[in-house]
């Protein structure tokens, strides 16, 4: 398993639940993405995932910040 970290402006409180059909994959962004990007929305979301291959598989946190 590899872990990822994924940036969205999109919550999904539910996401554990249904990480394959979450609405953040619609607004997902890598980091390099997110620098380029984060002037777009004021609140974002830091998703820790676990991968396996091209398939997230848990997700281990979540943390919501403000872009500057």
């Amino acid at each position: 398993m590899e872990n990822v970290t994924v940036y969205s402006p999109v919550e999904d409180k539910q996401i554990k639940t249904n990480i394959n059909q979450s609405p953040i994959w619609e607004k997902a962004y890598t980091e390099e993405e997110y620098q380029k990007s984060a002037k777009k929305h004021n609140t974002w979301f830091k998703y820790s995932l676990k991968f396996e291959g091209v398939v997230p598989i848990q997700v281990t946190k979540i943390q919501k910040f403000t872009s500057k």
